[in-house]
């Protein structure tokens, strides 16, 4: 990893926040804002490359704060993160009311975090299509390793909408975790954490087009094979406890 990703992770305590025994006796803010969502090992690549994809973003556009949608940013710490650094974000999450594979987010729980690190998150806990967000209103949509665990409608209702919400320069940054235990390494399509994402349908549905990222390393490009990434995955950094590699992309409104 980068140097510089290693001194972000560092100064967030990312993507555990921090665990010692003084922990629970000094409270929120000293375990920081990683600390109460439970991450696979990729996080700590996932999180900071994000960052660097939305802070570039933000000083092409003069360094201004943006408007964030997050999808599925349940209780995990980056959606604090971007808020102290003054955007607006909007995390829409639909909690255990998820069709697909979905998570608790207590309301009144989130609302505490955003207090305790001054960072104030707007929570709406349905999907994309009722989240009331305006055409062009979004500078970032925002979803760090959520798509694999839609459901097929989920996965629909982002097709249907991610090119509406962003402005016509905004840029789209998503993480997504291939499975190694699942298609095309294996003949199981699904599992208890979700499905391995047809990367290259999704972005043409959604009328998106890839700005940045690997077509060889993202699954449903005609250039990935499950071949050359078992055969490359000595190269990766492999999830843990769960066996699962991220993707990183950043897409953009597909020019008509």
């Amino acid at each position: 990893m980068p140097k510089d990703f290693h001194l972000w992770n560092e100064r967030h305590r990312a993507p555990y926040g921090r665990r010692n025994r003084f922990s629970n006796l000094l409270g929120v803010r000293y375990r920081g804002p990683f600390a109460f969502q439970a991450n696979n090992g990729t996080r700590v690549y996932e999180y900071p490359w994000a960052y660097s994809a939305i802070n570039a973003h933000r000083a092409a556009r003069g360094g201004r704060p943006m408007t964030i949608v997050e999808l599925g940013g349940s209780l995990a710490g980056f959606q604090w993160v971007l808020a102290r650094e003054g955007h607006r974000v909007i995390n829409v999450d639909p909690g255990l009311n998820a069709r697909g594979v979905g998570w608790d987010v207590s309301a009144d729980r989130h609302r505490e975090l955003s207090r305790a690190f001054g960072a104030p998150v707007e929570l709406r806990p349905t999907t994309l299509a009722t989240a009331d967000l305006p055409n062009d209103s979004a500078d970032v949509l925002l979803a760090i390793s959520t798509l694999e665990h839609f459901a097929d409608a989920d996965l629909a209702e982002f097709a249907a909408h991610a090119a509406r919400i962003i402005k016509p320069d905004g840029i789209v940054v998503l993480t997504i975790d291939l499975f190694l235990d699942l298609a095309p390494f294996s003949d199981i399509e699904r599992h208890q954490y979700g499905t391995n994402v047809d990367v290259y349908r999704l972005l043409r549905d959604a009328k998106l087009e890839l700005a940045h990222g690997n077509p060889k390393e993202l699954h449903g490009y005609p250039e990935f094979t499950a071949e050359r990434v078992m055969a490359g995955l000595a190269e990766y950094l492999v999830g843990q406890p769960y066996p699962a590699l991220a993707q990183c992309l950043i897409a953009r409104r597909r020019v008509l």
